[in-house]
């Protein structure tokens, strides 16, 4: 009886252990669109890259502006969240 409620015990600890190593970071990879105001900084032929009004740097595919307009456009909204490691 002891050995068995060590067993289920055990078995619940290694499905938290897999659940936030394995699942977990998989839910940040999943998109949060976002649309806001943003300056296009580059047009090139795979769309437009712009900057956020917080500075990130985005790239919002194909767009018809030109570096420095002001447009709104959607993106992955957690690329804040991915650069934030990387930025100064």
């Amino acid at each position: 009886m002891k050995n068995e409620k060590q067993i289920i015990a055990g078995a619940i600890a290694a499905a938290i252990i897999v659940m936030a190593v394995a699942v977990f970071p998989f839910w940040n990879l999943i998109p949060k669109e976002v649309t806001e105001k943003v300056k296009v900084v580059a047009v090139d032929e795979s769309g437009c890259t712009a900057e956020t009004f917080d500075k990130f740097i985005v790239k919002i595919g194909h767009c018809n502006a030109k570096p420095g307009d002001n447009i709104t456009a959607s993106f992955d909204g957690k690329i804040r969240d991915r650069q934030k490691p990387f930025t100064p």
